[in-house]
C-alpha cells in the first residue's frame, strides 16, 4: 500500500502511534505469549504443545481482560470518532485474541475420548472457527473506509451549473404495492431538483388503477404480459423503450430527497463509474424495534451494512449494489446484458458483473433516499431469506465471483466476506443447542475449566464488546447482533442447506409494504416453535442438572460454564420469542415537526404548534385564542371541520388545507378561548381530500427534504440496558397500542 493513500485516509496522530507502541509491548511482555510461542515450536517439532493459564489467582486470570479492557477504554477516550489508527489498533487487537482464543480450543479443549463426544466437540470448534473468523474479517476489512461525499460536492457543481446534465431515466418497478405508496414516490421523484429526467412506473401486474394513476400524475407507465424473472424482467422489458443516458431505480416504496440527482449525476463524468449506490434509509421503525417497543433505541438492523461496511467495501471496490436508490451508467447496463437473471438478488450480480467488466462500482454514503422497511416479522425474514439465497446462489453460476474473470484477489476476498456472513445461522444454531448435550445427557463437547475460559475466552468477548458499538460509532451493539442472529438461524439455516442441495431454491418473492397490522396481535408460531423448543428444554436442563449439584460425578467446571451458556441462551430465545409476536402498529408514518400553525374552526381562530405531520394528518397544541374571522359571530364554534395552516418560515405557510378534528378535548377548546388559565390543547387533524397540487407540495415538504435522513446512533451501554429491559417487559400487551 502506497504510504501516500495512507496517510490520506488516516492523519497520523502522535498519542495513537504511542498507543499501538504500548500494545505491542503489552503483548510481548505477557509471559503466556512467550511460552506460547515456545510451545508452537515444541509442536512443530515434537508434535504436541499445551496451553494452560499463567497462574490460577483471579487476578492472574482476568489479567488479560483487564489489559484489553483499559487499552479499549483508552483509545475509545481519546478517539471518541474512531479514525484509521484507533481502528488499526483496535481490529489487530481483537485478530491476535481471537487467534489465542481459537489455538487453545484447538490444542487444549477438544474431548476426543469417544466417537460422540468427539463428533459434537469438532463440531462446535468449527462453528466458533467460523464466527470468529468472521469478527476478525469484519474488523480488519472496515479499518478502511472511503467517504465520498466532499468529490460529491465538487462533482455536483458541473450538475447545478448544467455544465454536465446528461439525460436520466428514473423508473420505479412495482408489484403489488397500493396506490398512495406509489403516489408518494412517483411525486418525490418528479421533485427532485434535475431538468432533464423522465420519471416511469413499471408495472409488473397490470393494474388498471396503476395505469390511470400514472396518467394523473404525468409519468410513464409500462407493463407486460408475463412476469418471468420478476423485478430483473421488469426492469429488462421496459429497458428498450428507455433513451436516458443515466438509470435511476427506486423500489416502489422508496422517496428521493430533492438533491438525490444532484449529489450523485456528477459521478458519472468519469466514463468507468458503472454504477452509483446510495444506502438505503427507512422512516418507519422496523418490527424488531416495534414489537420490542425500542422505538427509537434500536437502529435499523441494515443500518450497520449501509452506513458503515459498504463504505469499507468501497475502498476494495467491492460495492454491493442493493436494488433500489441506485444510479448506473445506461451503456455499461447494455455491456452486460441488462440486469442479470441468474438469481433471485440481480442486483448483486449486477454490480458483479460491472466490476468484472472493468467498471468502478462507487458508493456514496449519503441517505439521499428513504423506504419502507418491512412491516412484520415475516416480511423481515423473508426478505433476509431471499437475500441470503440469492447470495449463496452466485457459487453455482458463471458469474462466481471466485473464478469469474476481472476481478482482483481483494475484490474476490470482499466479496467472500458476503458468503460467510450468511453461513453465521448455522453455528449460531449450534451454540444454542450444544449445552443441552450437556445438561440433558451429561456430555461434553467442550472440555474447560472456568479458569480457562476467564483466561482464553474472556478477553477476546470483553474486546469484542467494548470495540463493536464504540467501532461502528453506535449503529450496533455485540449484544443485538447475537439477538439478529437467533431470530433468523432457523429458517436461514434451512435456507442455505436447501440451496446447496438445489441453486435453484424458491422463486422470487416481493417483500410486502404498507401492510402493516394495525388491530391486533400476531403470533408467528413457525419462527416461535423451534425456539420456545430449544428454550423449553434448556430449562428442563437447567433444573436437571441443578438437582444434581451433589452428585460426585458432575464436573463442577462443566456444569458452571454450561449453565452461564443456557442462561445467556435464554435471555436471547425469549427476546426473539417476543419479537415474533407483532403488535398494533401506526398504519402511516408520522414526522415530528415543531412548527407555529394555526386552525380555523368556522369563525374561530387558534394557533399553536405541531407536535407531528404524516400525508394523512397531525397532532399540534393550540396555545391561543387568536380571535373570530368575523367580529359579530359570538356563537360557539363546534364543528369538526376546518383550515389548517402552518404559518411562515414554512413552504407550506401559503397552503391552507382543510381538515377534519378526529380527537379534541372539547371544554378544554372552549376555556382556552374564554379563560387564561388554559395553556395548550391537544387536536389531532385528518386531511381530507387532498388536491393533487397539495400532495405535490405535502410530500416533498415531508419526505424530500435535504439531510433529513440521519441513522440512528445509541452508546453500547443504552441498547445493553434496552436488551435486558426486553428480557423482563410483559409484552407484548404491555407494548400493544
Amino acid at each position: 500500500m502506497q504510504l501516500k493513500r495512507l496517510q490520506k485516509l488516516a492523519p497520523e496522530s502522535t498519542f495513537l502511534l504511542l498507543a499501538l507502541l504500548a500494545l505491542l509491548i503489552v503483548l510481548l511482555l505477557q509471559a503466556d505469549w512467550q511460552n506460547w510461542l515456545a510451545n508452537l515450536i515444541g509442536l512443530w517439532y515434537a508434535g504436541q504443545a499445551e496451553f494452560k493459564p499463567e497462574g490460577t489467582t483471579l487476578e492472574n486470570l482476568l489479567y488479560p481482560a483487564f489489559v484489553w479492557l483499559g487499552i479499549t477504554f483508552l483509545l475509545k477516550e481519546l478517539s471518541p470518532k474512531p479514525t484509521f489508527w484507533p481502528r488499526l489498533i483496535t481490529s489487530v487487537g481483537i485478530a491476535i485474541l481471537g487467534i489465542r482464543y481459537e489455538l487453545w480450543r484447538f490444542f487444549g479443549s477438544l474431548n476426543l475420548d469417544d466417537p460422540l463426544n468427539g463428533t459434537l466437540s469438532v463440531l462446535l470448534f468449527f462453528a466458533e472457527l467460523l464466527t470468529v473468523i468472521n469478527t476478525i474479517a469484519f474488523f480488519l476489512h472496515t479499518i478502511f473506509s472511503l467517504d465520498r461525499s466532499q468529490e460529491a460536492d465538487i462533482l455536483s457543481q458541473a450538475v447545478i451549473s448544467q455544465a454536465y446534465q446528461p439525460s436520466v431515466d428514473v423508473i420505479l418497478p412495482t408489484y403489488n404495492e397500493g396506490v398512495d405508496i406509489l403516489r408518494r414516490s412517483v411525486i418525490a421523484c418528479q421533485a427532485m431538483d434535475y431538468s432533464n429526467k423522465k420519471v416511469f412506473l413499471l408495472d409488473d401486474t397490470r393494474r388498471p388503477e396503476v395505469r390511470a394513476l400514472a396518467a394523473e400524475l404525468g409519468c410513464g407507465y409500462f407493463d407486460r404480459p408475463d412476469n418471468k424473472h420478476a423485478k430483473a424482467g421488469n426492469i429488462n422489458h421496459a429497458l428498450p423503450s428507455l433513451s436516458g443516458e443515466l438509470l435511476v431505480v427506486f423500489d416502489a416504496d422508496f422517496v428521493p430527497s430533492k438533491n438525490f440527482l444532484i449529489r450523485t449525476v456528477g459521478f458519472f463524468q468519469d466514463p468507468k463509474t458503472g454504477l452509483l449506490q446510495t444506502p438505503q434509509h427507512f422512516f418507519n421503525e422496523d418490527p424488531i424495534s416495534v414489537n420490542l417497543g425500542l422505538e427509537g433505541v434500536l437502529n435499523n438492523e441494515q443500518t450497520l451494512f449501509f452506513r458503515f461496511i459498504q463504505p469499507s467495501r468501497d475502498y476494495f471496490n467491492s460495492v454491493v449494489c442493493c436494488g433500489t436508490c441506485f444510479v448506473i451508467r445506461r451503456s455499461a447496463l447494455d455491456e452486460i446484458g441488462g440486469i442479470p437473471t441468474e438469481s433471485i438478488t440481480e442486483d448483486y450480480f449486477t454490480s458483479i458483473k460491472l466490476q468484472t467488466h472493468g467498471y468502478r462500482v462507487k458508493y456514496l454514503n449519503e441517505a439521499l433516499a428513504a423506504g419502507l422497511a418491512p412491516e412484520t416479522i415475516s416480511a423481515y425474514i423473508n426478505q433476509r431469506l431471499r437475500w441470503g439465497q440469492g447470495t449463496l446462489q452466485s457459487l453455482f453460476t458463471d458469474s462466481n465471483f471466485l473464478k469469474v474473470p476481472g476481478l482482483k484477489w481483494q475484490e474476490r476476498l470482499s466479496q467472500s466476506l458476503s458468503i460467510i456472513y450468511w453461513f453465521l445461522s448455522i453455528p449460531r444454531m449450534i451454540f444454542l443447542v450444544i449445552p443441552l448435550a450437556f445438561l440433558l445427557f451429561g456430555l461434553a463437547p467442550l472440555r474447560a475449566t472456568v479458569n480457562e475460559i476467564l483466561y482464553f475466552f474472556l478477553p477476546y468477548y470483553v474486546a469484542n464488546i467494548m470495540a463493536f458499538s464504540w467501532l461502528t460509532e453506535g449503529r450496533r451493539s455485540a449484544f443485538w447482533s447475537d439477538v439478529y442472529e437467533t431470530i433468523i438461524c432457523v429458517p436461514m439455516s434451512i435456507t442455505i442447506l436447501r440451496t446447496l442441495i438445489s441453486s435453484t431454491g424458491k422463486p422470487f418473492k416481493v417483500t410486502p409494504k404498507g401492510d402493516t397490522n394495525s388491530d391486533g396481535i400476531t403470533i408467528n408460531w413457525s419462527l416461535i416453535t423451534p425456539l420456545l423448543t430449544v428454550m423449553l428444554l434448556s430449562v428442563v436442563g437447567i433444573l436437571l442438572r441443578s438437582s444434581r449439584l451433589q452428585e460426585t460425578n458432575v464436573n463442577p467446571d462443566s456444569l458452571a460454564i454450561n449453565l452461564v451458556w443456557a442462561v445467556y441462551n435464554l435471555s436471547l430465545l425469549l427476546i426473539c420469542i417476543l419479537v415474533a409476536i407483532d403488535v398494533p402498529q401506526r398504519r402511516h408514518t408520522r414526522f415530528l415537526r415543531a412548527e407555529p400553525c394555526e386552525l380555523r374552526l368556522g369563525a374561530v381562530v387558534f394557533s399553536g404548534v405541531t407536535e407531528d405531520l404524516s400525508e394523512e394528518g397531525g397532532r399540534i397544541l393550540l396555545t391561543r385564542f387568536e380571535g373570530l374571522v368575523n367580529e359579530e359571530s359570538e356563537a360557539p364554534q363546534t364543528t369538526l371541520e376546518g383550515l389548517f395552516r402552518l404559518r411562515s418560515p414554512s413552504p407550506l405557510a401559503d397552503m391552507p388545507i382543510h381538515a377534519e378534528v378526529r380527537w379534541h378535548d372539547r371544554r378544554a377548546l372552549a376555556a382556552l378561548r374564554y379563560e387564561a388559565a388554559v395553556t395548550e390543547v391537544e387536536v389531532r387533524l385528518y386531511f381530507s381530500n387532498l388536491t393533487l397540487s397539495e400532495q405535490r407540495r405535502l410530500i416533498p415538504y415531508l419526505y424530500c427534504q435535504l439531510g433529513q435522513w440521519q441513522d440512528l446512533q445509541v452508546p453500547e451501554f443504552k441498547t445493553a440496558w434496552a436488551m435486558l429491559s426486553s428480557v423482563f417487559r410483559l409484552h407484548p400487551l404491555a407494548n400493544s397500542r
